[in-house]
């Protein structure tokens, strides 16, 4: 990979993310500030190999977490796997403690909330391909624990598939209390039913084989 220096000009980026308003209103903002010439926009995936391998390695992806068509992990792991030394950037809906550490883990340069301002990220594209640092955002301070002891309980059930009648009794708690917890965790997971709890707890090692 090409080495980019300070006089080199806008750094080389594609940017991925389902949504097209978010594609085009990111590379505004970064073309309009001379910060990167993005040189691709991408819904997900399968369309990221493709202009990574039409394109070449650009100095940065920048990719949104959670999308339908292949989430930024695995674009992360995809990428890395054809490109080890590609630079990824990951952007976060909603920011959890958890994801960071994955995303490290996997060889992400950088997590960064969605809600940064371009300041921000244009400091952290500069660090992440100028000064070859990896970088997060110094306000991301999500709680040290996700989810409350009692939510976690529901959560341990749910993925033993027991339904929440039984857990209620196991528990010795109301039903409707049951449900509410359930409802939590699921607007903190960010999902819409047990199952995709279950899943997402996984993804982000709450919860273990």
């Amino acid at each position: 990979m090409k080495e980019h220096s300070k006089n080199d000009g806008p750094l080389t980026a594609i940017i991925v993310d389902d949504h097209p308003m978010v594609r085009d209103g990111l590379s505004v903002m970064l073309e309009a500030r001379r910060v990167a010439r993005v040189i691709a926009k991408t819904s997900g995936l399968d369309e990221t190999i493709k202009a990574v391998h039409k394109l070449g390695v650009p100095d940065v992806v920048i990719s949104d977490i959670r999308m339908p068509n292949g989430d930024g992990f695995e674009v992360l792991t995809k990428l890395r796997h054809f490109w080890p030394d590609i630079r990824v950037l990951l952007l976060a809906g909603m920011p959890l403690r958890e994801e960071e550490s994955r995303a490290r883990d996997l060889g992400a340069k950088g997590y960064l909330p969605k809600s940064c301002d371009m300041d921000v990220l244009a400091n952290a594209l500069r660090s992440i391909v100028v000064e070859q640092e990896s970088f997060v955002c110094e306000s991301f301070k999500p709680e040290p624990k996700l989810l409350s002891q009692r939510e976690q309980e529901v959560l341990n059930y749910l993925a033993q598939g027991k339904r929440k009648e039984e857990i209620a009794i196991i528990l010795g708690i109301g039903f409707e209390t049951v449900k509410s917890r359930a409802k939590s965790l699921m607007q903190k997971l960010d999902v819409t039913n047990a199952a995709g709890a279950v899943h997402r707890a996984h993804e982000l090692g709450i919860l273990r084989s």
